[in-house]
């Protein structure tokens, strides 16, 4: 089972850098190639629907959703902070290694650009959190898209509200693999949690681009994209198919499912890392991708090459998450460029890039299969 392997990668990552880091504090998340500059801001959105499964006292269902956006700075930027100091304090604790400061490329709070923009809504892995993947959400920004990426409150590893409360995870986390709860029945939970967690953002994206907030008549809510990594991967294609206010989705490295392998009829790019062999859920998922789909491969890459540990630990001397022969830089480049031209040609209208009809020089480890190709033996 992917997840079950996701956990011993995040073991030997968490070992490799646990002596590293001590010596190594400063780094920066790799600088975004649109023209946009980036704002980030976060918000507490509590849904007036719904009891939290996760709380035993009837208490609302409340979540903590952190946007990067093109912002119009005007006056001096104010970088934001990778996490919050209470986060990385509980993550160095559970994970036993000091973190490293980290530089980000987002104003905080600045003001988003004029018009409407098209939005990508983000879930993290299995226990992850919402920053996993700043790297991609700043490149998006930069090139237009809002990303909201959503903390799925007591599942995420740790999450700080307004008022300061920390806010951990009951299901341990893959930052310490033998506390992770992977049996079916909490597998179960927090996917069923999640695909709830995903249509109240959805009626809260519609509800901030109406109302008095920071994205007033910024968000072009017929413009919608859905994006996960592995499990949220899973939650995305299901949230694709079900949610029609959802036009295209991306799956990272995905957990796939007998329940997700039932595909969609809309856009879908699978991004996968190091497959030598396609699952035989994959290889059923993309028989029943009835729209628009696209599959790279990243050759010798690793589950967590599309997520920040591959320049998280890339700064580390004598380790580094797997990229096959292109190395971190061309592999951050590549996740970018496939996810945004996707998002570009299924939200946006534009012509379909040529990185998504075949082979392209700059990147000899992506493995490109189109739309009438066979990703698995014979095409059903």
């Amino acid at each position: 089972m992917l997840l079950i392997a996701v956990v011993g990668l995040g073991i030997a990552l968490v070992a490799a850098v646990r002596s590293a880091l001590a010596n190594f504090w400063t780094t920066a998340v790799p600088v975004p190639t649109g023209v946009s500059r980036i704002g980030t801001l976060s918000m507490r959105l509590v849904d007036p629907h719904r009891y939290d499964p996760y709380h035993a006292h009837g208490v609302k269902r409340e979540l903590m959703v952190r946007f990067w956006y093109p912002g119009a700075i005007s006056r001096e930027c104010r970088l934001a902070e990778y996490a919050s100091p209470k986060v990385w304090a509980h993550v160095s604790q559970i994970s036993g290694f000091p973190l490293p400061r980290v530089r980000t490329n987002s104003c905080l709070e600045a003001p988003i650009t004029a018009g409407a923009h098209p939005v990508i809504i983000f879930s993290h892995g299995y226990t992850g959190m919402f920053t996993d993947s700043t790297f991609l959400f700043e490149d998006l920004a930069s090139r237009g898209y809002v990303v909201a990426s959503v903390a799925h409150s007591y599942e995420t590893t740790a999450v700080v509200f307004p008022d300061g409360k920390l806010i951990e995870s009951v299901f341990g986390s893959y930052l310490k693999g033998d506390t992770m709860r992977l049996d079916d029945g909490s597998l179960r939970l927090a996917r069923a949690v999640r695909l709830g967690d995903l249509q109240f953002v959805l009626d809260e994206l519609q509800r901030l681009n109406s109302e008095t907030s920071p994205f007033t008549g910024k968000l072009d809510t017929s413009r919608i994209g859905v994006m996960g990594h592995s499990l949220g991967g899973e939650v995305s294609i299901s949230s694709l198919e079900h949610e029609p206010r959802i036009r295209a989705g991306v799956l990272l490295d995905a957990v796939i499912s007998d329940e997700s392998s039932v595909g969609s009829g809309k856009p879908v790019l699978i991004l996968a890392a190091g497959r030598e062999e396609w699952s035989e859920e994959e290889c059923s998922l993309w028989s029943h991708l009835r729209g628009v789909r696209f599959a790279v491969n990243l050759n010798g890459a690793e589950h967590f090459s599309v997520s920040d540990a591959i320049w998280l630990s890339s700064a580390l001397p004598g380790f580094s998450v797997g990229t096959g022969t292109m190395g971190a830089a061309k592999t951050i480049a590549a996740v970018r460029n496939y996810i945004a031209v996707f998002f570009d040609a299924n939200l946006q209208g534009e012509p379909l890039d040529p990185l998504l009809t075949g082979p392209a020089s700059e990147y000899p480890d992506a493995i490109v299969t189109t739309q009438k190709q066979s990703l698995c033996g014979a095409v059903k």
